[in-house]
């Protein structure tokens, strides 16, 4: 056997300059990131086949291990620079509030290079360890990116952009086992991304109603001035009162609650989660008022006549209307 791989070997070597030649030819020249991770892929494999019928530190092999050496970096680097020009130059957001195309065609590629890592001769039990680098430098730059395209929208329309990117993400990643680690961070990205969706939503409804500076009264009042009465402080007159809760009652008993924000997120079931969000959002907020105008120290003289709803029939209205 010895002899066999010796022989072997002497045959190879002959092949080992021009191979290599060609593998750094290929590297250079190629721009794209996809062609150049599945080459290094391949590399890996003949590395696994072929190299294991040859003696250790044999031509061949130590040529495959250059090669797919060289691979590595050069897809690294070029994740590098498509990550730097993400940051100067970030997608703006459209219209839709979806993930801009260019975000799109970049995940498409990660998808590319997944699917081609995954046939890769890696045991299972060592991917996720060995894909980490590169699903960091592909995944971080388009979370940045985003960030900066939502910060140039308003809190409202940026927390939802946020949302669908990172649903696009998470589509992605929870395709593939050795991509678990990643998904759990996305998981409470998404979380805290819907959740200012969520809080920017309320408040737009509630301005609508021209609740949302009685609320902030509301909550100045009870942490700042709980000696002065609720009734006395600007804009929480009866009549101003009032005039803000008949417009409030209109839009609920008509279901003209507006979800223009919340109903912009891609994903039908997270949608939904949203508005059930919202309408909860909504209706503890109106509990809030309402039994602050009921208490004695609000110093209403007759607060039944203000309240037309109980907390019960707004919360059953809102979710109702879903």
């Amino acid at each position: 056997k010895g002899e066999e791989e010796s022989v072997l070997a002497g045959i190879m070597e002959a092949v080992c300059p021009t191979l290599q030649a060609r593998v750094e030819s290929v590297l250079h020249n190629h721009t794209a990131a996809v062609t150049v991770f599945k080459l290094g892929n391949l590399l890996l494999f003949y590395l696994h086949t072929i190299g294991g019928l040859l003696r250790e530190g044999s031509a061949l092999t130590s040529t495959l291990q250059t090669c797919h050496k060289l691979a590595g970096k050069v897809y690294m680097d070029l994740l590098t620079v498509a990550a730097q020009r993400l940051y100067k130059q970030p997608p703006p957001c459209p219209p839709t509030l979806e993930p801009h195309p260019h975000i799109v065609l970049q995940l498409e590629e990660l998808a590319q290079v997944m699917i081609s890592f995954e046939t890769s001769l890696i045991p299972a039990r060592l991917r996720e360890n060995y894909f980490k680098p590169v699903l960091e430098e592909g995944v971080e730059p388009l979370i940045g990116c985003c960030a900066l395209s939502a910060n140039a929208l308003t809190t409202a329309q940026g927390s939802v952009y946020l949302v669908n990117c990172f649903l696009a993400l998470q589509v992605l990643l929870q395709r593939f086992d050795f991509c678990a680690w990643r998904l759990e961070k996305i998981h409470s990205q998404l979380a805290t991304a819907l959740e200012q969706a969520v809080r920017e939503q309320i408040i737009a409804i509630m301005r609508t109603c021209n609740l949302d500076d009685k609320m902030y009264t509301l909550r100045s009042w009870k942490t700042s001035a709980p000696g002065e009465g609720l009734a006395n402080m600007t804009g929480m007159d009866a009549m101003s009162v009032s005039v803000a809760l008949k417009q409030f009652y209109g839009v609920v008993l008509t279901s003209a609650i507006d979800y223009k924000f919340v109903d912009r997120i891609n994903n039908s079931s997270v949608r939904a989660q949203a508005r059930s969000q919202v309408a909860t959002g909504v209706a503890a907020s109106y509990t809030q008022l309402h039994d602050a105008i009921l208490s004695k120290e609000a110093g209403y003289r007759d607060p039944q006549t203000l309240l037309l709803h109980s907390a019960q029939q707004i919360e059953s209205l809102l979710l109702g209307s879903l």
